[in-house]
């Protein structure tokens, strides 16, 4: 899952923009459903315009009849402070982005429903039981659980049908990336797949792991830390690209990185629409504790010019199923 950065307060996406004007366009009319939505929105506008479409098919048809109450919050501190005001105003359901959001959330109230959207393990992050019956007060979209790396393993064989060996590049002291590196461990034996895992703790570390990879470990470079590639030197892109083998991310911002041939990440529509859904059955009178957690539908942009210089043929099938392809 994409690391969220923080970028200023003021800058808020149109889409955002727009519900908090219906919001304010509402005060004194009649009592309607009140969803509080907090988390680091800055980049995610078509995560909450998903959303939006999600309530929509779950019977919320105008924006009108319903309260949506949108904070943009980028640290944990931050959200935690949105999430102990907003509570004050009495909100039917909250909507948390990403794993900060959700933990404040979780600690602030244990009788408001609260819908995940998404975070990496709500099991191992002891939010929920079970999948099938998360038991409290939290439901949601699992991005990283096992059932999910299950699925994302599945797509990255669709792009490398020769698949083997996986190098996985993660940064230990990041809880996200243990979660989803002990999750690849756990099911990839089932797919015929080997976990070769690296620690990296910075751009450094990174550039030591790239240049000791070569054709005998791996077959492919799964990178986790993506927030270092966004400020990547050039030392870095240089590695990645010498290295000669073909490199996977989630984020697809980093297509275009230097060896990078796909990006494979839970598709920011669907991801909101699906917990706009969950939503509305919570507004219908569903119970969170009985709902089972959802995961994400994974977005497959190929990266083509990456992959001939690399000598990587790119089935025909999965540049079909592909959302975009660069040529």
């Amino acid at each position: 899952m994409p690391v969220p950065l923080k970028r200023p307060a003021a800058s808020v996406t149109p889409v955002i923009a727009i519900l908090l004007l219906f919001s304010a366009a509402r005060v004194g009319a009649q009592q309607v459903p009140h969803v509080l939505v907090v988390g680091p929105l800055d980049d995610y506008g078509a995560l909450i315009a998903g959303l939006w479409k999600g309530l929509q098919s779950g019977g919320f048809t105008d924006i009108s009849r319903i309260h949506l109450d949108v904070q943009n919050a980028h640290s944990a501190d931050e959200a935690k402070a949105a999430i102990s005001a907003g509570i004050d105003t009495g909100p039917d359901v909250i909507v948390t982005i990403f794993g900060p959001s959700t933990q404040a959330a979780s600690a602030a109230t244990t009788q408001i429903p609260i819908v995940f959207c998404p975070v990496a393990d709500p099991v191992a992050s002891k939010l929920a039981v079970s999948n099938d019956a998360p038991g409290g007060n939290l439901t949601g979209v699992a991005s990283t659980d096992a059932e999910a790396s299950r699925r994302r393993l599945a797509a990255f064989r669709q792009v490398l049908p020769q698949l083997k060996r996986l190098a996985v590049l993660f940064d230990s002291g990041f809880p996200p990336d243990r979660v989803q590196i002990a999750n690849f461990e756990k099911i990839a034996p089932a797919s015929g797949v080997t976990i070769v895992s690296r620690s990296v703790d910075d751009e450094s570390a990174t550039v030591a792991a790239l240049k000791s990879l070569g054709r005998n470990d791996a077959d492919a470079i799964l990178i986790l830390k993506e927030s270092m590639l966004r400020h990547a030197g050039d030392e870095l892109k240089h590695a990645a690209m010498e290295q000669k083998l073909p490199i996977l991310v989630g984020d697809p911002d980093l297509v275009t990185f230097p060896g990078v041939v796909a990006a494979i990440g839970p598709s920011q529509p669907e991801l909101g629409k699906a917990c706009g859904e969950i939503t509305a059955k919570i507004l219908h009178g569903e119970k969170p504790a009985g709902m089972a957690i959802e995961h994400p539908v994974f977005e497959l942009i190929v990266n083509l010019k990456s992959a001939e210089h690399l000598g990587v043929v790119v089935p025909k099938q999965a540049l079909e199923h592909a959302a975009r392809v660069i040529r």
